[in-house]
């Protein structure tokens, strides 16, 4: 919500000091005779300001209203020291949404604002350097090489005022028109007499907090703010970039690590098996001794591809590989089955007569391979596998850990874009013009 008006003219140094006509009160006018409101806190009477003195126009209730800064506060925001000069409660007409608003002054710089909504902080600062090209007031607007999209369109009412306003707060009819590309937004106040444009400025609690050296607890943010960013560390251009960066090295660190691996086969051999389906168990086989020697890493990959005419069918074999020299064990079962035949005039296929499995981070050193066959029991004649073949390659590259990597970095900006899409349906649920309405 911003809610603002009009900009004044640089003000004298020095506070102009009147009298309340109600209490007696001595107030203090920073903006001098530009202020056209004063709102007294002794006896909260709005006060017109005359050229001689000060003639009461509202009594209002104060009821819960305090402001976070108080009157007279000073701080510094983008550089520019300012004086909290005002204070606002705002109510947005037909409904029971408010807001607060802070008129902040440096006899420079003039007027700023900052607007305060469920936790939620915006800087406004007046522009004279845009032009509006188009008429309606539903088109987008076009400011800082960024495109502004209607969010809401309201009047408002004063609730409650503390300090000096250079405009009637009470008499106030103008209509504002909030257009926002997050984190800024352009705040349009349309009255008769005039049009005046604003740019907002998403900042966060902490900024304000240490801007003017607060000490109090800053108010709970609730929902998306109208022009909060999604995350301006780590956004969904930021992000995918990133996992792009990350993508590209993985790939060339998996190119140099293929170049260098080895490849070498340890072990090719075709061991026979009895004819006879029925023989159960099978009689284990004694292989020859296999060197596995060490990678960059330390230990190395292994690979077991096994190979069996299968038909109708199914052969697997546990492969242990045991170390000579310290006793410990690597054991692993691979298998292979084949099925075909004929459905409904249909030929049909399923499995294959070879596969390969991978034992990786295998130390160097030698190791006895021993292999214990296991075929289906009672198959008929040629489905009977009567022989299969093992092949062991040392050091070969792992495919595995490449891909499982390059899917977690693409799904990181997924992620983030899924999370980024579900802030923004949030933030455009308050507004009457949201893109998702359609949805």
């Amino acid at each position: 919500m911003s809610g603002f008006k009009k900009n004044g003219m640089v003000a004298l140094p020095g506070p102009l000091v009147k009298t309340c006509p109600q209490c007696q009160k001595a107030l203090q006018i920073i903006t001098h005779f530009q202020a056209k409101n004063v709102a007294c806190p002794a006896c909260n009477r709005v006060l017109e300001v005359r050229s001689a003195s000060l003639e009461v126009v509202k009594f209002q209730n104060k009821g819960k209203h305090e402001p976070l800064l108080p009157i007279g506060q000073k701080g510094k925001l983008k550089d520019i020291p300012y004086t909290v000069v005002g204070f606002l409660v705002n109510k947005e007409k037909n409904f029971k949404y408010y807001w607060r608003e802070y008129m902040l002054f440096n006899a420079v710089h003039g007027y700023a604002f900052l607007s305060e909504y469920d936790g939620h902080w915006n800087y406004f600062t007046l522009i004279s350097d845009f032009a509006r090209s188009t008429s309606s007031i539903n088109d987008p607007c076009h400011y800082m090489g960024r495109e502004f999209r209607l969010f809401h369109k309201y009047g408002t009412e004063v609730v409650f005022a503390q300090g000096e306003f250079f405009w009637k707060i009470y008499e106030d009819k103008s209509r504002q028109i909030e257009y926002i590309s997050p984190p800024y937004m352009l705040a349009r106040s349309i009255s008769a007499e005039e049009q005046t444009w604003m740019l907002g400025e998403y900042l966060e609690p902490e900024e304000i907090q240490q801007a003017f050296a607060l000490e109090a607890e800053m108010p709970q943010q609730y929902d998306v703010g109208s022009i909060e960013p999604f995350s301006q560390d780590f956004s969904i251009k930021k992000v995918g970039k990133m996992a792009g960066i990350a993508a590209a090295i993985v790939c060339v660190l998996q190119v140099l690590f293929f170049s260098f691996h080895q490849n070498k086969v340890l072990l090719e051999e075709q061991y026979s098996l009895p004819s006879d389906s029925y023989i159960q168990p099978l009689p284990p086989v004694s292989s020859s001794v296999v060197e596995v020697t060490s990678t960059l890493g330390g230990g190395s990959s292994l690979e077991m591809e096994l190979y069996a005419p299968v038909n109708n069918s199914w052969l697997s074999a546990g492969v242990s590989l045991m170390n000579t020299q310290t006793g410990k064990e690597y054991y692993i079962e691979i298998g292979v089955e084949y099925y075909s035949g004929t459905s409904e005039g249909e030929n049909w296929s399923e499995g294959s007569p070879r596969t390969s499995e991978i034992l990786s981070a295998i130390p160097a050193g030698k190791y006895q391979v021993l292999i214990q066959p296991f075929r289906e029991s009672g198959t008929y004649g040629s489905n009977t596998p009567t022989w299969f073949s093992l092949t062991i390659r040392n050091d070969v590259p792992i495919w595995s850990n490449f891909l499982v990597c390059l899917l977690f970095l693409g799904a990181i900006p997924l992620v983030q874009g899924i999370r980024a899409y579900s802030f923004e349906r949030s933030r455009w649920m308050s507004s009457d013009y949201s893109p998702y309405a359609q949805e």
